[in-house]
Formats: C-alpha cells, sequence, structure tokens
C-alpha cells in the first residue's frame, strides 16, 4: 500500500513541472501577442494622429482660398480684377518640401520658434496687439503650425498655457466683469477655432448627433414667439384679423387663442429636447476634451481672482458663454456646418433649432425671462437652473497640466527630432509681426527673443503660391541665455517637496511614460531590469527616455536614495497604470474614434478640392474668352467676356431628381401628390447668366421662371444657410445648385451623371446618380 501511495505522489510530481511550463507557454504567448497588438495600435495612432494634423492643416488653407475666391469671381465678371490677378492663387501648392539653404538661418529660426513655442506668453501679447486683419494669419500659425499636432500632449499643454497667459491679460484689463470675452478679440477667435479641431468636434458628434438628427426631422414648428406664430397662422389662412392696415402687436398676437394653444401645445415638446441635450451633455461629461473642460476652469479662477466679489450666476454665464456659446450652441444651430447632417436644414427646422439654442443660452445665463418668446418658459429655466449650474462646475473639475507639462518639456530636452512646419510666408510673415511690435512682448533689452530677431536677416517680401513651399524647421534650445529655456523647464526641480521627494517623483511619471510606451517593460521586477529592455527597442524616442531615467536613478544613488534597484519605485509606478490589456482597449477606443475624426475630414476635404476645382474651370474660360475678343476687337461688355459654353442649351429634371440630390431642400407651394408631375429647365444663352423654368406636365407654359447671374449665387454663399428662394414654392440648395451649373454649362458633362457631391458638408443622397430625363438641344 505504501508503495502505491509512494508511485502515485512520484506521478503527481513529475507531472507538475509539464503543467506548468504548459501554463506558462500558453500565458506568456498570450501575453506577447497583446504585446504585439499595443505595438502595433501606438504605431497606427501615430501615424493616424499625424495625418489629421497635416489634413486639417490643409483644409484651413482651402477654405482661405474658397473665402478669397468667394470675394473675388464679381469682381472679376465686372472688370474690378483681371484673370491673371487670381491665376496665381490657383496654382497647386508644390510637392516638393522646402529648404532653408543657410545653416545659420536654420539655427537661428529653430531658436525663434522654440522660444515661441515653449513661451506662450510671446503669442499671448502678441495676439492682444495685432490687428483684426493680421489676426488670420496669426491664428493659422499658432494653430497650425506651433501647435499643430492636436493630440501631442506637450503641444496641446503649450496652447492652454497660451490660453491662460492670454485671458490673463484679457482680465487684468478688464474694469467691469459684463465686457469680458464679448468682443471678436483674437484670443476668443483662437478660442472659438480651438473648440472646432477634431476632437472638440468629434465630441459633439458623438455625444448630441442622434438628438440634433431627430430635431432637424421634425416637421413641426416649433417657435414661441406670439408675433412669428400669429403671422404664420395669418398666412397660412388659419386665423383672420379685424383690422388689416395695421402691424401686428404683441397683445394681439398674445390674446389670440389659437396662438395661445400652439404655444401649449410646443412648449413641452420643446423642453423635452432641451432636456435632452443637457442629459446627453451630462452623461458624456468625461468624454468632453481635457483642454475644453480646463479653460472653463480657468475662466472661473481668473474671474475669482479679479472680481472677487462676483455671484456665482455671472461666473456661471461667463462658463456658459463659451461652453455653450461658442461650441455646443453653433453645431445645434448649424449642423450641417459641422457635418452633423449632410444638408442645410430647410427654414422650419433651422428656426427650431434656434429656439433650442436660445433656451439653452438662456439657462447657462442665469438671467431672468424677459423676451415674449421665452416667457413661456420662465417656470422650466428656474426648475433647471440649479442642474446646470451643478454640470457646469463638474465641467470644470479636472487637474491642472502645468506639471504634466513639466515632464514632457524635461522629456523633449533628449529629443532632436522635435519640428514644426511652416510655409516661407508664414515664416516670413510671424517674423515680421514680431519686428513690427516687438516693443510690446519684449520684457527687457536681453530679451533671448530680442537676441534672436537682431542676429536674424530682415524678413523676405511674399513669395508666390508656386514657391512658397513649406519648410520643417528643427527646434533648437541650444541658446546659451538661460532666457532661452522654457520657465517650466526652469522650473523642473521645483515640483512640490525637497530634492529627494521631487526626484522620486520625476522617476515615477517618467516611468509611467516608458510603461505606455513600451508595455513589456511593465513585466520586469525592477527599473533597471525594464531600462535594459528599453535600450534594446528599436525606436529612438523610447531608447533616449530610457536615458533620462538612467540620469535621474544617478541621481538619487548620489543622494542615498535608492534601494534594490529601484524596485519600490517600480512598484509604485506600476501600481499607478491599469493592466496592459486595459491600456490596449483604451487605445482601440481611441484609434477607432480618430479613424471617424479623420474620415470627417477627409470628407470635407473632398468638398473643398471639388467646389475650388470649379473656381478654375470658370476661370479658364473666362481667360480663354479674353483671348478670343481680344483678337475679334470685340466689345468688352460684362457678360460678353465670358466663352459660350460647349454644353449649352436647356436640360430637363424632375422634381424627384432634384430633391434626392439635395438641390431642393424645401418644398412649400406644391402639393405632394402633384411633384411626381413637375420638372425644371436649366438653360443658359450666355455664361454667367442662367435661367430656371418650372413646369407642370401637360401645361405648355411654364409655372414660373427665375434668371439667375453667377456672381450673385457666389455672394449667397457667403451667409451661413446659402438658400435660392424661387418664389416660395420651392428652395435651393445654392451650394449644389452652383455644381450642377458648373458640371452642366462648363464642364460639359451630362448633368447629374454621378451624384453632385457626397461630401457637401458630409453625405449626400444614397439613392445613387441621377440622370438627365431628357435630351439636350443643339
Amino acid at each position: 500500500m505504501a508503495s502505491m501511495i509512494s508511485d502515485l505522489v512520484s506521478r503527481i510530481k513529475s507531472k507538475r513541472p509539464t503543467v506548468t511550463e504548459d501554463s506558462r507557454d500558453g500565458v506568456g504567448k498570450a501575453l506577447a501577442d497583446i504585446n504585439d497588438e499595443y505595438s502595433r495600435v501606438q504605431r497606427e495612432l501615430r501615424k493616424l494622429k499625424n495625418e489629421i494634423s497635416q489634413q486639417s492643416r490643409k483644409n484651413f488653407e482651402l477654405e482661405n482660398d474658397l473665402r478669397f475666391f468667394d470675394s473675388k469671381i464679381a469682381h472679376l465678371i465686372n472688370h474690378r480684377i483681371t484673370v491673371e490677378e487670381l491665376e496665381n492663387r490657383l496654382v497647386e501648392s508644390p510637392s516638393l518640401p522646402g529648404y532653408l539653404q543657410d545653416s545659420l538661418l536654420n539655427q537661428l529660426y529653430g531658436q525663434l520658434f522654440f522660444l515661441l513655442q515653449t513661451n506662450p506668453f510671446y503669442i499671448a501679447k502678441l495676439s492682444r496687439e495685432v490687428s483684426l486683419k493680421e489676426i488670420d494669419g496669426l491664428l493659422q500659425l499658432v494653430m497650425f503650425g506651433l501647435y499643430g499636432n492636436h493630440y501631442e500632449d506637450r503641444e496641446e499643454f503649450h496652447l492652454l498655457s497660451m490660453f491662460e497667459h492670454s485671458l490673463t491679460y484679457e482680465f487684468q484689463e478688464a474694469t467691469d466683469i459684463n465686457s469680458l470675452m464679448r468682443a471678436n478679440t483674437g484670443v476668443t477667435k483662437m478660442m472659438t477655432n480651438y473648440t472646432r479641431r477634431g476632437p472638440g468636434q468629434e465630441y459633439v458628434k458623438s455625444s448630441l448627433g442622434s438628438v440634433i438628427e431627430n430635431l432637424v426631422k421634425m416637421s413641426d414648428p416649433l417657435e414661441l414667439h406670439p408675433i412669428k406664430i400669429y403671422q404664420d397662422l395669418l398666412d397660412n389662412g388659419e386665423v383672420k384679423r379685424a383690422v388689416t392696415d395695421q402691424n401686428i402687436l404683441i397683445d394681439e398676437a398674445e390674446a389670440n387663442p389659437v396662438v395661445q394653444q400652439k404655444i401649449k401645445e410646443r412648449v413641452p415638446v420643446v423642453q423635452e429636447i432641451v432636456l435632452s441635450i443637457l442629459r446627453q451633455l451630462k452623461n458624456t461629461i468625461g468624454d468632453v476634451p481635457f483642454g475644453i473642460r480646463w479653460l472653463c476652469k480657468a475662466i472661473r479662477r481668473l474671474i475669482k481672482e479679479k472680481f472677487p466679489d462676483a455671484s456665482a450666476e455671472h461666473i456661471n454665464s461667463m462658463i456658459g458663454g463659451f461652453f455653450f456659446l461658442r461650441y455646443i450652441n453653433p453645431t445645434i444651430a448649424t449642423p450641417h456646418a459641422y457635418r452633423i447632417i449632410p444638408n442645410p436644414p430647410g427654414s422650419v427646422s433651422r428656426r427650431n433649432c434656434t429656439v433650442v439654442t436660445k433656451i439653452i443660452q438662456k439657462l447657462a445665463n442665469t438671467a431672468s425671462v424677459r423676451e415674449a418668446s421665452m416667457l413661456p418658459l420662465e417656470s422650466f429655466v428656474k426648475a433647471h437652473n440649479d442642474e446646470l449650474k451643478e454640470f457646469l462646475g463638474d465641467l470644470c473639475d479636472v487637474p491642472d497640466f502645468h506639471e504634466a507639462l513639466q515632464v514632457e518639456e524635461y522629456i523633449a530636452l533628449s529629443r532632436r527630432d522635435i519640428h514644426i512646419e511652416l510655409s516661407f510666408n508664414e515664416i516670413n510673415s510671424v517674423h515680421a509681426l514680431l519686428l513690427k511690435y516687438q516693443d510690446h512682448i519684449v520684457q527687457s533689452q536681453s530679451d533671448a527673443m530680442l537676441v534672436v530677431l537682431r542676429g536674424l536677416p530682415a524678413p523676405s517680401g511674399e513669395r508666390q503660391r508656386k514657391d512658397n513651399s513649406v519648410v520643417k524647421v528643427i527646434l533648437d534650445n541650444s541658446c546659451s541665455q538661460v532666457e532661452c529655456m522654457s520657465p517650466v523647464v526652469r522650473g523642473i526641480d521645483l515640483v512640490a517637496g525637497d530634492e529627494v521627494t521631487s526626484t522620486m517623483k520625476q522617476v515615477k511619471l517618467l516611468l509611467v511614460r516608458l510603461f505606455k510606451m513600451l508595455p513589456r517593460c511593465m513585466h520586469e521586477s525592477t527599473v533597471r531590469d525594464a531600462l535594459k529592455l528599453a535600450y534594446k527597442s528599436t525606436l529612438e524616442e523610447t531608447r533616449m527616455h530610457a536615458q533620462l531615467i538612467e540620469g535621474e536613478l544617478i541621481r538619487l544613488e548620489q543622494l542615498g536614495e535608492l534601494a534594490d534597484g529601484g524596485s519600490l519605485l517600480y512598484k509604485q509606478a506600476r501600481q499607478s497604470l491599469p493592466s496592459v490589456r486595459d491600456l490596449l482597449f483604451h487605445y482601440q477606443n481611441e484609434l477607432k474614434n480618430l479613424k471617424k475624426v479623420f474620415e470627417t475630414i477627409l470628407q470635407h476635404t473632398e468638398f473643398l478640392v471639388e467646389q475650388l476645382d470649379a473656381y478654375k474651370e470658370y476661370l479658364v474660360a473666362v481667360r480663354a474668352k479674353v483671348g478670343e475678343m481680344q483678337q475679334l476687337h470685340a466689345s468688352s461688355s460684362g457678360s460678353n467676356l465670358f466663352r459660350r459654353a460647349k454644353n449649352n442649351g436647356t436640360h430637363k429634371f424632375t422634381h424627384t431628381q432634384l430633391e434626392k440630390e439635395g438641390i431642393i431642400i424645401e418644398t412649400h407651394g406644391i402639393p405632394q401628390e402633384r411633384r411626381s408631375n413637375i420638372y425644371y429647365i436649366f438653360s443658359s444663352t450666355e455664361p454667367g447668366i442662367y435661367k430656371i423654368t418650372m413646369h407642370y406636365k401637360g401645361h405648355p407654359k411654364a409655372i414660373y421662371q427665375k434668371c439667375i447671374h453667377l456672381e450673385d449665387l457666389l455672394e449667397l454663399q457667403h451667409l451661413r444657410d446659402p438658400v435660392l428662394d424661387m418664389e416660395g414654392f420651392v428652395l435651393l440648395n445654392v451650394r449644389r445648385t452652383l455644381l450642377l451649373l458648373n458640371r452642366t454649362f462648363i464642364k460639359g458633362e451630362t448633368p447629374l451623371s454621378r451624384p453632385i457631391s457626397r461630401h457637401f458638408g458630409g453625405l449626400g443622397s444614397t439613392s445613387g446618380p441621377l440622370r438627365t430625363s431628357g435630351r439636350q438641344s443643339k
């Protein structure tokens, strides 16, 4: 019996190692797979963030070009400028990168932009001095040059630091709390633009997209102003006035029983929509981009410092003015402009969106209700005022970034690859602005900025577009003056506590960063072991980061504070992070969201390029006609300057076709059952002049006709909601109508043989391409 037991025990013992080894092999393989996936996701994230930054910059430049042409095409038509004055603007940006040939010039500009980026008070002061004409150029430099990487902590924190300086200067000069942040100054324009960057817009789209879409789909009006409701009822013949030769007074409108009933029916609907928006914002407050929340916190702090007696209502009104008025409400009011919906909403939907934003702003302002349209909601506003106060307070509940920025700058000292990309004209422009306003931004004659400016040659003139290459400027921190070093780096040893405490804290922060860069290091037992693994990394950034940690460990050893190879430090840093699997899940979600951001940006790029192509083709036609007319010595009257289009004639489209493609966005004067019998003829007797006629099948004469000029359509594009009113019958989307006319009468394509644009502010019709329903006349 004893021998049997002994044999069994020996067999169990002999099997244990095998089972354990198999188990370890399985765990090791799973861990290796997670680490490999983590590395792949990190690589893809770095690449995607860089692409988003570059594409955002491209879109900003394209939008500038379109604004330029919107204002110039009409002048061209009316002979106020020539084709040649516009041609250079249409030349494509050079594909080859530019270079600063002089090595000394490279170094000086590297020092100049290093100072600007890491000492944000220079830009903060400059933004307060430049004129409104100069602010757009500075805005481009700040948002897409100095701090162009929207997803890198170091640049993000420096940008927030710049806002902090700018707001501090503005608050210091304020004499009245009610005047703060009301004007369209440089800093308010930059803050508004900041909310429109990828992270900010993706948050609004993901949190409020469905609510806004449902709001736009509502066909019933939500108007609450008695006079406007009364006027609509009169227009529709639902009520009649006893006296018709006088203007409608508010008392008359409010006393009408039908108006009272309409308001009674609409108020609960409006309240529910507003509450659904507030609930969504409250439930997703953790997803609001850190920078936007921190700006709310900074506004609250600066108000309390400048106006200690300011009431909670005043403080919340200021925070709400930024968060709602400049961030959330514009997206609700014009959802197509922020690509929440594909097409501009109709007039009823536009007004509904405006009604909702007014109520939200009234809640945020915590002011008494005085407007007639808001009076029915007075009790609602009061009832939910405390709820909104709590939300705004929670919005400000985020940590400061200054300590993290110190770490980022300390890490940056060891990097040799930090650079920004600027065009020659951007370099020369900011150089000229610094020289122009240097007396307002430098602190003394020994200021590092002044030293660098004195060493630079005078800025050259503006280059033509074809010569305006983009230059990679390597930021140079080798300036010998201590002023050249960023204040956050100079203060790196001033982290709370004595030298030992601050160094220990520094090592922990650096280790956390290393674990995120290379998660395999989380499975070692000491700091030294983790560093050995980091030194084997293929990424130079990881190896250099390991060197930084090594230097801090040597410092601790000299202080006699490094025990057990840093195992305690390693354990504390490791405990502050979740598991590798959780980190991977977090970054996978981030990658998924950023792909959506990039897709939206690319859609907008395609729309902008298509618009710019239309301008190019139009100017080609103008140039050809000018040459033709010069040869014929013909009259140079405005309309005769344009070449007769090759595809001139008439083109027929059904009402349904134009509706599906989003050209017709609203139909009022045509009953639903008759719309299938309606068709439209587009014709052009001369390029730049078009006629649209509306017909009913079986009737020889047109129901309605409208003559339109190209310059009028282009001017309409300046409006927030560009629509063309066909005398109350239908509303046309101006931008889609422009592209239809371009393809039909300038390009010479078969009209609507492909969708007008899938990216007119978003995705277009999914019903497939339209085709001309009739033969074009010869």
